[in-house]
C-alpha cells in the first residue's frame, strides 16, 4: 500500500474519531445539565424572610437565579384584634389568597434591607406547614 494512501486512511480515521468524541462530549454535557436541573428541582429549599426598605416583610422559598424571587410567598400583616380593637396582632397571609394571586414574587435587590432563614421550629414555619397540610 503506498504511503499516500495510508496517510489518507489515517486522516479519515482521525476525523471520524474527532467527530465521535465531539458527539460523546456533547451528549455527556447535556445529560449532566439535565441531571443537575432535575436534582435542583426536587431538592426542597428552606424558607427565608425578606425585609424590604419600605418595612414590608415577606416569607418564601428564596431564589437568586436568574432574578431574586420568592416562591410560595407569604406576607406579614398587622390587624386589629377582634376581641380588643385597641390591641394589634400580626398574621401571616399567603399571597395566593390576594386578588392578583402571585405564585412567585420578584424582588428588587436595591430595595431589600435584610434576608434571613426562617427557623424550622419557628412560629412562622409552623403556620406555613399547617396551611400546607390543610390544602
Amino acid at each position: 500500500m503506498p504511503y499516500i494512501q495510508r496517510a489518507n486512511m489515517a486522516e479519515k480515521k482521525n476525523k471520524r474519531f474527532g467527530f465521535g468524541m465531539a458527539v460523546a462530549m456533547t451528549f455527556t454535557v447535556v445529560v449532566l445539565l439535565l441531571a443537575g436541573a432535575y436534582i435542583w428541582r426536587i431538592t426542597p429549599r428552606p424558607y427565608s424572610a425578606v425585609i424590604l426598605a419600605s418595612g414590608d416583610v415577606y416569607f418564601g422559598q428564596l431564589s437568586y437565579f436568574p432574578r431574586l424571587s420568592l416562591s410560595d410567598p407569604y406576607t406579614l400583616q398587622t390587624v386589629a384584634d377582634p376581641n380588643n380593637p385597641e390591641q394589634v396582632t400580626s398574621q401571616i397571609v399567603p399571597l395566593d389568597l390576594l386578588v392578583w394571586s402571585p405564585n412567585k414574587l420578584f424582588l428588587n435587590r436595591s430595595q431589600v434591607a435584610s434576608i434571613s432563614r426562617v427557623g424550622e421550629d419557628s412560629q412562622v414555619m409552623q403556620l406555613i406547614r399547617s396551611r400546607n397540610v390543610t390544602q
